[in-house]
This record gives C-alpha cells, structure tokens and sequence, in this order.
C-alpha cells in the first residue's frame, strides 16, 4: 500500500476513513458526525491547496477557494457545485433524513477522493481504500 508522509494528507484520509467508518453505523449521531469529519477533510484539503500554490490569497471564505480551484482546473463546475451543496447541507444537518445523510457521506467521499488526486496526485485503488478503511477501524477498537 502505498504510505504517504505528508502529514495534511495522512490527517485527510483518517479523516476520510473515520467519516466512512460512522457513516456506516445506523445511529443518526454516528452518521452526522462521518459527515462532519468527510467535511472537515474536504476543508482541509482545498485550504491546504490554497495554502501551498495560491500564497497571495488572503481570503478564508469556502466559496472563493472552490472558486480559485476551478480557475486553476483543478475541478470542473459539476464538482465545484456538488461540493458546495454538500458543505452547505452541514448548516442544517440535523434536518436531513438518516437515509439521505448515509448517500450524502457515500456521495462526499468520492468527491472527497477526487480531490486528492487532483490536488495532491493522492491515489489509492478501490480495494486500497477499503483496506486503509479496515485499518483504521481497527486503530480505533471499532
């Protein structure tokens, strides 16, 4: 498997891997939180972007940075838009159906995944995810 030693990226996937592992448990509570950690992951990862190549960008504001994301063609407006609906369901997520919310997760991952390949060339296969899924899990005692 392959190790990266860039610490934002380790942060990431665990990040990733603990919102895929609640999103997976049937209570509502476990599901908010795996969508509050594949959030935070998905802010993580673009403002850690924004840091290291758009360095006169002063601007803390989401918006801007999927905005500077898609000027860079490092995402296309499907995505841009995807992520943005997605980050904006956390405002009231406590209105959103177990049901809807376990598709959101599942939805958010991939995009989740999508943007450490196109940011940071971070690329695992299928089965290499599900495996550093597992791993984490047992870390964790779940």
């Amino acid at each position: 498997m392959f190790i990266n030693t860039n610490p934002q990226i380790q942060t990431i996937v665990e990040q990733l891997c603990f919102g895929a592992i609640l999103s997976e448990n049937s209570t509502k509570h476990a599901i908010h939180l795996g969508f509050i950690s594949i959030d935070d992951a998905i802010m993580m990862c673009v403002s850690s972007y924004i840091a290291t190549k758009n360095k006169d960008t002063e601007s803390n504001d989401f918006d801007i940075w999927l905005e500077l994301l898609e000027k860079d063609n490092k995402i296309i407006v499907y995505e841009k838009q995807e992520i943005k609906k997605y980050h904006n369901i956390r405002k009231n997520i406590l209105n959103q159906s177990d049901i809807m919310m376990i598709q959101i997760n599942k939805k958010y991952i991939v995009l989740l995944k999508i943007l450490l390949a196109y940011l940071f060339n971070f690329r695992l296969s299928k089965s290499d995810w599900e495996k550093r899924i597992k791993e984490y899990k047992h870390k964790l005692n779940l």
